[in-house]
């Protein structure tokens, strides 16, 4: 079952809360939106992946992304996900409009927590040149509960959490 707008803003208002910084403005009938954060990771030539800090660029002086450039970005919003609860991230339909695409392995396994979201995005137009900029609204998570509590949660079992910055692959 999907959790409504009026779950997700109790979860966002509980201890700890779903997300943070919470604003009321970003909840939808069933989803969240997430905002892009500061902390990206760009790819080169050679593959290697290269920290970018995207704290100087905005809405009128965005970081561009050319053609079928690729990216990893971190999320504003910090996740607790609850154990009772699993959620998936889709980007956002006017982001798809324009020519953005969200890698598809984004998953919230229950008990993920502390963490920044970390959104693989690429622009997959082949001639328009995409911006973006932190607090940019890029996807939304969409949280379905659980029939049961997992035998053991994310918490127990994950190698992502209190990841306070993007995180490239840890293998």
């Amino acid at each position: 079952m999907v959790l409504t707008d009026q779950e997700l803003n109790q979860l966002c208002q509980g201890t700890p809360p779903l997300v943070t910084p919470f604003d009321p403005t970003l909840i939808n009938p069933a989803s969240i939106d997430i905002r892009i954060g500061t902390s990206a990771l760009v790819e080169q030539e050679n593959g290697e992946q290269v920290p970018l800090d995207l704290s100087p660029y905005n809405a009128h002086q965005p970081y561009i992304l050319e053609p079928q450039t690729w990216l990893l970005v971190a999320s504003l919003e910090v996740f607790h996900i609850p154990e009772f609860t699993a959620g998936e991230v889709r980007l956002k339909s006017s982001r798809a409009r324009e020519g953005f695409d969200l890698s598809l392995a984004l998953w919230l396994d229950p008990g993920w927590h502390g963490s920044h979201l970390t959104m693989a995005l690429r622009n997959a137009t082949r001639f328009r040149r995409l911006g973006i900029y932190p607090g940019m609204k890029m996807a939304q998570v969409i949280l379905h509960r659980l029939s049961n509590r997992p035998h053991r949660s994310y918490a127990e079992t994950g190698r992502y959490n209190l990841d306070r910055q993007v995180q490239g692959s840890k293998g």
